[in-house]
């Protein structure tokens, strides 16, 4: 079943999605969470498998090839490399329940932990960790997925107890034949994959647009987590509360490019956001300088599109103040902008209006 941009794929069983992971025609973008998953979590994952309960949708975008660069490097898993020319397949939301599938059935050990320790205990009919030697028919789960290694356990449990074996079997026909729902997202450009991504519940915590622009923008030098965590850590800043992401990924976009919208803020790049950051911050400060002095010194995330726009002025103009007149135009353009709800709708366009309006003050000075 499919539209112009959904498409349903309802004939893949778990082998077939793992494989193509395995293959890398599935990719893992460099703006998902690391991997997190504790085994014990996994263990759970794989006992509803075994019971034929749902395990939730895999999302994937189909995208188009100019976005190949979003690619994460994922040779500690050993998943092949694979270069596919057109349009790549990136796991949008599932990548925690895909790759601790992948993990556990591959019989993996990373930083994460040591998966070869996941076992299926056959007499007991479950999967868990494993509890030492004393815990006869603990057979580590990738042996499941491997078929010389199947077979071999099947020898050793079928001279040893009929029932025990015939629970063997049927746990590895019950993974061979788990259907998985899969659901394409073609046709989107970035924009509307940052929306997608805000929308989508990732294991109780939402993927932000600021998640995609930390990846982007990060380097071994530069890392925008912990320059706003830094800058929201000096005094007069954490009084007022602390500032958003939105602030600073906005502003770093709007002082780039004169455009903040999330196609722009996902043009920075490292070396782009590292050279901007130390006079945005100082732009960014002085726009606070100037709340303080309106006597706003408390809960200025409320006030977070005014700051964008108010430190472009401090951005373009290098000036430390704003000159008495401009102050005054900037001041009833505050208050007029929160009494209207200006930016309530547009929001993206009407930032990057009044941000050349507050740009044209200066130059009529």
């Amino acid at each position: 079943m499919e539209n112009a941009n959904i498409q349903i794929v309802s004939d893949w069983t778990l082998p077939i999605l793992l494989e193509k992971l395995k293959l890398g025609e599935i990719k893992i973008p460099k703006f998902q969470r690391d991997y997190a998953w504790e085994r014990t979590k996994v263990v759970l994952l794989l006992n509803s498998i075994y019971l034929q309960y749902p395990i939730g949708t895999f999302f994937l975008w189909i995208a188009p090839e100019k976005y190949k660069h979003f690619i994460r490097s994922t040779f500690d898993l050993h998943i092949e490399q694979a270069d596919f020319k057109g349009q790549t397949q990136f796991i949008l939301d599932g990548q925690q329940r895909m790759l601790s599938l992948y993990m556990a059935l591959k019989g993996l050990k990373n930083s994460s932990g040591n998966y070869k320790q996941i076992c299926f205990n056959p007499a007991a009919e479950e999967f868990r960790i494993q509890r030492g030697k004393t815990d006869k028919y603990a057979i580590p789960a990738w042996k499941l997925f491997d078929g010389k290694a199947f077979e071999k356990v099947s020898e050793t449990l079928k001279a040893d107890s009929d029932r025990i074996y015939e629970n063997w079997v049927k746990c590895h026909k019950t993974l061979m034949n788990y259907p998985v729902s899969v659901v394409k997202t073609l046709n989107y450009e970035i924009d509307e994959v940052v929306d997608i991504f805000e929308r989508i519940n990732q294991g109780g915590k939402r993927l932000s647009s600021f998640d995609l622009v930390h990846a982007t923008t990060w380097s071994d030098e530069f890392d925008l987590k912990d320059r706003i965590d830094e800058f929201n850590g000096i005094q007069k800043i954490e009084k007022a509360g602390g500032l958003t992401d939105k602030i600073f990924t906005h502003s770093l976009a709007l002082n780039a490019f004169d455009d903040c919208r999330n196609s722009y803020q996902l043009k920075l790049n490292p070396e782009l956001a590292k050279n901007l950051w130390h006079k945005t911050q100082i732009a960014i400060s002085r726009t606070v300088d100037l709340f303080s002095d309106m006597r706003i010194t408390t809960g200025l995330s409320a006030y977070q599109i005014h700051i964008i726009i108010i430190q472009y002025y401090f951005f373009r103009t290098n000036q430390t103040q704003m000159p008495d007149e401009v102050r005054k135009k900037v001041e009833k353009w505050f208050w007029d902008a929160r009494f209207n709800k200006r930016f309530s709708q547009s929001t993206y366009t009407t930032i990057k209006e009044d941000a050349q309006w507050i740009i044209s003050l200066s130059t009529a000075q």
